[in-house]
């Protein structure tokens, strides 16, 4: 007995020291700190009172940058999908000004294995749902992960036997690379379903059709992943109520070496020759519901650059 308390308090030890990451042990009263703290009791409580991810509710979504949104369910459980990063293995430039915020969330969702999507690590959360495929349920908030593919440039014919100059492996199905696997995923609370398509290629396998079409908000990547063309073909096969667009240069929060082009020129396009219902935000977060939402007919909600950074 007296051994194994030794050894839970070496251990006990050893946590804090990491959790203070080398800071000093004994601290002021006044740098103590005071929040709440941050671990899976809110997650017990949640699977002991469940919920229902199809009663109405208000949904609030709040643009992380990129392809990053963090949504807050009705009864408040977040799920934040594909915080980003800088490549690190130096072959790519930096693409982003800051790292990924540190902030507190019950899931983290990433739809593929690339830097710009998959720096899981970052938030705080209390899971993480990596490239997630199938069915999810806690309390209020359900999850659908559809694998697919991302979207990829075949390899010319001539060069089929050997690697690409750009990649140095198949990005392309049936024998593409795992890096270029993609999962779209679904995110149901509040009487809503937020699909978040990530670099999926612009015509997914038939089979998904039917957890694609008629969902309520649809988060597709515009001028870098996609086309115009290939957007327009997505929501007019999948006829989204809402449309944001995301994964595209972000006025300080994206830097030019990142190639991405601001996604200002897809909106103007969707207003003026679509005459889309465009609701330009002066924030970086909106709150939708279904009721709002119910005669909502491709509507699109553009953040432009504003984003949160905390």
């Amino acid at each position: 007995m007296i051994l194994r308390l030794k050894a839970l308090a070496a251990i006990a030890s050893f946590v804090l020291l990491t959790l203070n990451n080398g800071a000093r042990t004994q601290k002021s009263e006044k740098s103590v700190d005071t929040s709440p703290a941050w671990n899976d009791n809110s997650l017990i409580a949640v699977q002991k009172k469940g919920g229902d991810p199809t009663r109405p509710g208000g949904v609030k979504i709040e643009f992380y940058g990129h392809d990053a949104f963090k949504v807050t369910s009705p009864a408040g459980l977040t799920v934040l999908t594909d915080p980003w990063r800088n490549d690190s293995t130096g072959l790519y430039p930096k693409w982003f000004l800051s790292e990924f915020p540190a902030i507190r969330v019950d899931i983290v969702l990433s739809t593929h294995a690339h830097f710009d999507h998959d720096a899981v690590e970052r938030p705080k959360g209390l899971m993480v749902l990596e490239r997630f495929v199938g069915q999810f349920k806690l309390g209020d908030i359900a999850i659908t992960g559809l694998a697919d593919k991302h979207q990829c440039e075949p390899t010319p014919a001539d060069k089929q036997d050997n690697a690409s100059a750009d990649f140095p492996l198949e990005t392309c199905p049936p024998n593409n690379v795992i890096a270029f696997d993609n999962a779209i995923q679904i995110i149901e609370t509040g009487g809503l379903r937020i699909a978040v398509w990530g670099d999926n290629r612009a015509s997914p396998d038939p089979f998904l059709d039917h957890y694609l079409r008629n969902v309520d908000v649809l988060i597709l990547p515009v001028e870098s992943v996609l086309t115009r063309s290939e957007v327009d073909a997505i929501v007019g096969k999948y006829d989204p109520k809402t449309v944001i667009p995301a994964h595209y240069y972000v006025t300080g929060l994206t830097t030019n070496a990142s190639g991405l082009d601001s996604a200002d020129g897809w909106v103007n396009y969707q207003e003026k020759v679509h005459h889309a219902d465009v609701r330009r935000l002066d924030r970086a977060d909106v709150t939708l519901n279904a009721a709002e939402l119910k005669g909502a007919h491709h509507r699109v909600y553009y953040f432009g650059n504003r984003f949160e950074q905390k």
